[in-house]
């Protein structure tokens, strides 16, 4: 290990599914990753499995585990911080599973493991912050850390859920989250090395996880944030037009996008009036927009 002192056991859980565990879990996955720290994902939705598509290198804990001790998943990834991305199916369905949990939790912790469990809840979901303050307590022994998910942008949230224990993951839009679950590439690799033509992609990309990685909570699980995410100068620029699929995330379409977003926001500050719009005019012949 390089930063860490201990190695961490996370489990990611909720009662309900698109709140955005995959994606949390890829997150911690690539902060450790881009820590220099090996991690093992394990998948435990063999009824979705989208921590494996997200993951080529995932171990799938699918149905029909009974033949599949505790001490035999600790001895299979003792070298390493493990993420288990608990699916919501699981919850519902694979009770195998959830109810190995305490066992896991207990070999990882006596072999040195920090345990933790990281509970996600995301925007415009009637219900959602009670049912996982709810389900919280039903985790026994585990640290818990709650995530508000900004799925869509809105900060929308059911209910109250603050404290100490939280901490908040920003919208990453869906052009951008084509742009990480490209074959044969990880969040990490998609901050260290972009394809050709997509380094603004990876600038928004770093930019997102290190807001995430700022906030205390995550400090003290996962260790200062990796140099890389603080290699681009701040204020990193957002776009504020569309960033739906893969194609609006090229250097070029991101270009513009900012460009665009630039000019508007001129527009907005001079005022939707004549003399505004001539005061934007002037910027734009000048060059200075």
């Amino acid at each position: 290990m390089n930063n860490l002192i201990r190695l961490l056991f996370i489990v990611i859980v909720s009662n309900a599914g698109g709140e955005g565990k995959t994606l949390l879990a890829q997150m911690i996955q690539a902060l450790l990753q881009l820590a220099g720290e090996s991690v093992i994902m394990l998948d435990g939705d063999a009824g979705n499995q989208a921590a494996k598509v997200a993951d080529d290198n995932a171990k799938v804990v699918g149905w029909g585990v009974d033949a599949i001790k505790a001490r035999d998943i600790l001895a299979a990834t003792s070298h390493a911080h493990v993420i288990l991305d608990l699916g919501a199916n699981s919850l519902a369905s694979q009770r195998e599973i959830v109810d190995r949990l305490p066992a896991m939790r207990t070999v990882y912790a006596e072999a040195g493991y920090r345990t933790v469990a990281c509970l996600p809840v995301s925007t415009n979901k009637l219900g959602a912050v009670e049912a996982i303050k709810a389900l919280a307590p039903k985790i026994e022994g585990f640290e818990k850390l709650f995530v508000k998910v900004n799925r869509d942008g809105s900060r929308a949230f059911s209910g109250t859920l603050e404290g100490t224990d939280v901490v908040e993951v920003g919208q990453l839009r869906p052009g951008f989250q084509a742009y990480i679950r490209q074959p044969g590439q990880t969040m990490a690799t998609a901050v260290t090395h972009p394809p050709a033509g997509f380094g603004l992609a990876a600038v928004q990309v770093a930019e997102w996880i290190r807001r995430f990685a700022v906030q205390p909570p995550v400090l003290d699980l996962l260790g200062p944030v990796p140099a890389i995410l603080n290699r681009h100068e701040r204020p990193v620029e957002m776009p504020g037009f569309s960033v739906n699929v893969i194609q609006q995330t090229s250097d070029a379409a991101l270009a513009e996008n900012l460009r665009c977003t630039r000019i508007m926001t001129a527009v907005r500050n001079a005022g939707f009036t004549p003399l505004g719009l001539r005061k934007v005019a002037t910027l734009l012949e000048s060059g200075n927009l």
